[in-house]
């Protein structure tokens, strides 16, 4: 009798832990990918080393024009970064194809330029909020690498 009483006790201990790892577990993965904190901070990185050596043409509200020329000065692509109309997706496209999926899940996205900044602020459709100045007095030096 008493070994039973121990098993059962040691059997709900298990099933006790279990459910609470499960749940721990449910937590953690929610807030990992809510959280657009990071897929933000990746995007900036790419972003700032991609456009280095291009040269700014076309800022508007909704998306922004870069160019990619050679040593004579003349355009050999055109990159542009903006929201896809119909999706919640940030893209970089080019002028001769081509589609790459920068940020997902992106309600809202304003470029604006002020002096030498770029200014971008994006709202995520969890309603989290970013903005960051990229200094595009530096986009020049990249082109001698």
């Amino acid at each position: 009798m008493l070994e039973t009483v121990i098993a059962l006790l040691v059997l709900l201990t298990c099933v006790s832990l279990i459910g609470f790892s499960v749940n721990q577990f449910r937590a953690i993965r929610n807030q990992t990918f809510q959280d657009r904190q990071l897929e933000w901070h990746l995007f900036l990185n790419q972003f700032n080393y991609e456009i280095k050596g291009l040269v700014l043409k076309d800022v508007s509200t909704s998306k922004v024009r870069f160019e990619e020329q050679d040593a004579a000065g003349k355009t050999q692509r055109v990159h542009i970064y903006q929201r896809d109309a119909n999706k919640t997706v940030f893209i970089k496209t080019t002028d001769s194809g081509g589609y790459q999926p920068l940020m997902m899940k992106v309600s809202k996205l304003t470029f604006s330029k002020k002096d030498t900044f770029l200014i971008l602020r994006v709202t995520f459709t969890n309603n989290e909020n970013y903005s960051a100045q990229v200094n595009l007095s530096q986009l020049n030096e990249g082109a001698d690498k």
